[in-house]
């Protein structure tokens, strides 16, 4: 009788695991330091709509207890240098198991497995493994260049961009310390990609002109900047660096002409 029981309850199971879908990608790429999101999503048979499920993200390709980095019952599961660091970005509610993890690090990389049940024993669904793949972090924020003129007020913007909505990045500006300015932060989404940028307002003046602007991103374990070279115009729209060049061409000029007076002096006296 219990064999018969078991039969009929895992042909059920069969039954039930036929109408889950789901299709996890194969392979993810993040970058060291920053937060990853392994997409997720599934759909399941009606009449399971008013029972609980749990979902278990799992860092290896069986599903071993000992390597959980997501259980959305009970944190207790999830092991130590995965606490705190994943959720999911959705609802498990609303078919969405796609797995975040912040700060993300190189000890990191390797399969991921997703399994959905109405409990820690029973799997519904087994979905296929995801492997993750963590590089070095090489993204650098984005410099705008404004017209720079003395004395006028500019807005000089600088924005990094990241696909990931986990751990916030910080941009922080460097500028000359004699430069008074402001700076406002802001955040835009579009699609799946969100754009933080940070406007430095300023007035520079004619002594500015060849200093540097830095623009860094910082998340809790790395870092990276972009520079930019200030071109500051006077007052009439003239570029320095072209007027610099324009004046020691002159100062050029006229110590020729100078030394050609000279030697034409010299060789006159000795003709005479």
């Amino acid at each position: 009788m219990i064999g018969k029981s078991y039969f009929l309850l895992s042909l059920l199971q069969v039954g039930l695991s036929q109408e889950w879908k789901g299709h996890p990608p194969r392979e993810v790429t993040a970058q060291e330091g920053l937060c990853v999101q392994i997409p997720c999503h599934y759909s399941y048979p009606s009449h399971l709509a008013n029972q609980s499920q749990v979902g278990v993200w799992f860092n290896n390709e069986r599903g071993a207890t000992s390597t959980t980095v997501f259980h959305s019952k009970d944190d207790n599961h999830v092991v130590p240098r995965f606490r705190h660091r994943t959720r999911l970005s959705g609802n498990l509610k609303d078919g969405d198991c796609s797995l975040i993890i912040t700060n993300v690090t190189q000890e990191d990389s390797g399969p991921y497995y997703f399994r959905i049940g109405p409990d820690d024993r029973i799997a519904y669904r087994n979905y296929p493994v995801t492997r993750l793949n963590v590089s070095d972090f090489t993204d650098k924020p984005r410099i705008f260049p404004a017209e720079i003129i003395a004395g006028k007020r500019v807005d000089i913007s600088c924005t990094f961009n990241t696909t990931c909505n986990g751990t916030a990045p910080v941009l922080t500006w460097d500028t000359p310390t004699d430069v008074p300015g402001s700076v406002s932060n802001t955040v835009t989404q579009h699609g799946v990609t969100l754009t933080y940028t940070s406007v430095l307002t300023l007035i520079p003046s004619l002594k500015h002109h060849g200093q540097n602007l830095t623009c860094r991103v910082r998340y809790p374990s790395v870092s990276s900047e972009r520079t930019l070279r200030l071109i500051v115009q006077d007052s009439g729209g003239e570029n320095l660096d072209v007027i610099l060049i324009l004046g020691i061409r002159a100062v050029i000029f006229i110590v020729v002409v100078v030394i050609t007076v000279a030697g034409i002096c010299v060789w006159e006296r000795r003709t005479v």
